[in-house]
């Protein structure tokens, strides 16, 4: 027994399986070679995440029947024999690491894309036209003919699983995929045996387990993945999915409960819950469903604190607990909280910069983490090559960038000397972890801090202002400039007046009743929902573009306007300019050129970062070899200064001298 989560790392028993543990991967994707095999960098990071301490590791999204069904065009295939020998290496690197592999089984029904299926048709429980943001489309309705190819074609998926030696297959019934659409009365008006009632909108459930069941026997466990609601006004709803539950349970071996629909434009708030929702905020669906099956039952949403893991295993809520976020931030997190190392565990953010890589007006397909530098980095994440470093390095800055290069510096040997001006570390984010949803944040920092802390090779200089003449006498190898940036000061009438502030000095000098932001940027649109949600503050923001949080990644900015637009004592002005300040507030003009005046008891400059070059370059080049990270370099993400910052001390010393 485990003597610091003994129920969270207690065994799990599901059809003739025992998982290790209680902590599961939950399905993750865009890992597919055009042919729909896996790539060698899918196969290492899924050996990784094993390696990392997790009970079940799952393969996402991947197509049971790619002539009727394809949503992305590359993605991962099981509908012919090809793509079993790299399943293969994949399934005996997961095994090599004592973890159980299952891979998820989909077929995107409406969801699909008539660009990537071979008769450009798009079919769905019923017929009519699908709004797409590429245009709309016309669903051709299944007819009984094409159920059963369907369902066949998960059965020999299935089958095709078995044989790449999965332990395990989990059915994609949730977020809208097509066994979600016939559940949704929203999206099956059928009359005949699959519609209208709950028994028939889940037949096509039932005869999904049935036919791997009858095609796999008990050598292949079943897991069924469904959203115990789609939060959609006349779609699935949580009593709905408690009875398709119901009549899975005793054909599956486990169900796994995610939660919302993607016919919500903003469902992947919910669905990848972000830093405004509590940490398993869809657990009360898991915990609803338990109470009427006799299988396992997992949840999954925003879980990372292995202390609150343990208590809803503990409490018999649920029966595991499935992550994803929490494992690109730190993929060792199950191992360090089994050795009670939990205090180093690096906890998700929940920013949602990995899920918006395949999402909004700017898709990129690489992934980044804003607090583990090696995430996006596909085969050299997992193959990292650590040198015998020699050289004296000077780290000048302890924000994010600096604690991050004064690491990558000592993982490879050097003697560093990180220096700091301030008393404490931090740089900026000193500020921006204040907001309730951002206490995260905090912890970043503080798990840096003891890893600095603990590293022989690493002398902290705090309250110390580097010089050129500091510089000189230390004379160093190398140096590393990571000094950040300061607060944009807009040239504004007005500015100067002791009711403005700086973004930087709102949890210093604290905020009146009624407050301007004048700029809707990220921070602006952060702050102000701080100040009015859990302040009580009147707050409006003033922003000059169209857009608020516009530099956010897709899923954060959509959560910002979620937010902003609930709370009622908060305005946004777009498109609107500030003229002035004075003692009694700003006066503004909207797009029409009209004027009018708001008052504010404090005025908030948000108006972006402006990096501290100036400074930075007067150190450029006295010391060695010298390198100009971070904020210093460009204001950019969070995940852009850990990953340059890092790599910054990293790679310092090329060659071994």
């Amino acid at each position: 027994m485990n003597k610091y989560y003994p129920h969270l790392f207690s065994p799990l028993k599901f059809g003739n399986l025992v998982s290790r543990n209680r902590i599961f991967a939950a399905p993750y994707g865009g890992v597919a070679t055009p042919e729909g095999s896996i790539t060698p960098e899918g196969t290492n990071r899924f050996e990784e995440v094993a390696r990392g301490g997790v009970g079940l590791v799952c393969i996402g999204e991947t197509l049971v029947h790619n002539e009727t069904g394809n949503n992305h065009g590359r993605v991962l295939r099981l509908d012919h024999g090809g793509v079993i020998p790299s399943f293969l290496r994949c399934t005996d690197g997961i095994h090599r690491q004592g973890a159980l592999a299952s891979i998820e089984l989909i077929h995107p029904g409406n969801h699909a894309s008539p660009e990537y299926t071979p008769d450009g048709k798009v079919y769905g429980p019923s017929g009519g036209i699908i709004h797409d943001p590429d245009g709309d489309f016309e669903i051709t309705e299944m007819d009984e003919a094409m159920i059963a190819v369907i369902v066949n074609a998960f059965g020999d998926a299935a089958e095709r699983a078995m044989f790449s030696g999965f332990d395990m297959v989990t059915v994609q019934a949730a977020h809208g995929w097509l066994l979600s659409q016939f559940l949704s009365p929203l999206s099956n008006r059928r009359t005949d045996r699959f519609g209208g009632p709950i028994e028939n909108r889940a037949r096509f459930h039932v005869m999904v387990a049935e036919n791997i069941r009858q095609k796999c026997g008990d050598a292949l466990a079943i897991d069924f993945r469904l959203s115990g609601s789609d939060f959609i006004e006349g779609a699935s709803t949580l009593e709905d999915v408690v009875e398709v539950c119901k009549m899975l349970d005793g054909k599956v071996d486990m169900l796994h409960i995610s939660a919302a629909n993607f016919d919500d434009k903003r469902a992947g708030i919910r669905m990848f819950p972000t830093m405004f929702y509590e940490r398993g905020c869809n657990a009360f669906l898991a915990e609803e469903i338990k109470k009427h099956v006799c299988v396992p039952v997992v949840t999954v949403g925003g879980f990372n604190d292995p202390e609150q893991m343990e208590k809803y295993i503990a409490e018999g809520r649920v029966d595991a607990i499935a992550l994803n976020r929490a494992l690109l931030a730190d993929r060792f997190m199950p191992e360090k909280a089994r050795l009670g190392l939990a205090d180093d565990i690096m906890y998700c953010t929940r920013c949602n910069d990995c899920i918006s890589s395949t999402y909004g007006k700017r898709p990129t397909a690489i992934a980044y983490c804003s607090v583990n530098p090696f995430y996006g980095m596909n085969d050299r994440e997992y193959n990292k090559i650590v040198r015998k470093g020699s050289q004296k390095v000077l780290v000048v800055g302890a924000g994010p960038a600096g604690m991050e290069a004064a690491l990558g510096a000592a993982e490879c040997g050097h003697d560093v000397v990180l220096a700091e001006k301030t008393g404490s570390f931090g740089g900026m984010l000193k500020n921006a972890w204040h907001p309730e949803f951002k206490k995260d944040i905090k912890r970043f920092v503080e798990v840096l801090t003891r890893r600095i802390e603990k590293a022989a090779n690493i002398k902290v200089e705090l309250n110390t202002t580097v010089t050129p003449e500091y510089i000189e006498a230390m004379a160093p190898d190398s140096v590393i400039i990571a000094i950040g940036a300061a607060p944009a000061v807009p040239d504004i009438p007005g500015i100067d007046r002791p009711n403005v502030i700086l973004s930087s000095e709102i949890h210093t000098k604290g905020l009146g009743h009624k407050v301007v932001f004048i700029g809707g940027g990220l921070i602006g649109g952060e702050e102000g929902i701080d100040a009015a949600k859990y302040h009580g503050k009147d707050v409006t923001i003033i922003e000059l573009t169209g857009e608020i949080a516009a530099s956010a990644t897709h899923l954060h900015r959509l959560t910002i306007l979620s937010e902003s637009e609930k709370l009622p004592n908060l305005r946004v002005l777009t498109l609107t300019q500030c003229l002035s300040i004075d003692e009694g507030g700003v006066t503004v003009r909207d797009k029409d050129g009209k004027e009018s005046y708001i008052e504010a008891d404090t005025i908030v400059l948000s108006a972006g970062m402006k990096p501290l070059s100036e400074e930075a370059w007067k150190l450029y080049g006295i010391g060695g070899q010298t390198i100009i990270t971070g904020d210093c370099a460009k204001p950019a993400r969070m995940n852009e200064a850990v990953r340059y910052g890092w790599f910054a001390g990293f790679n310092l010393q090329k060659l071994e001298q």
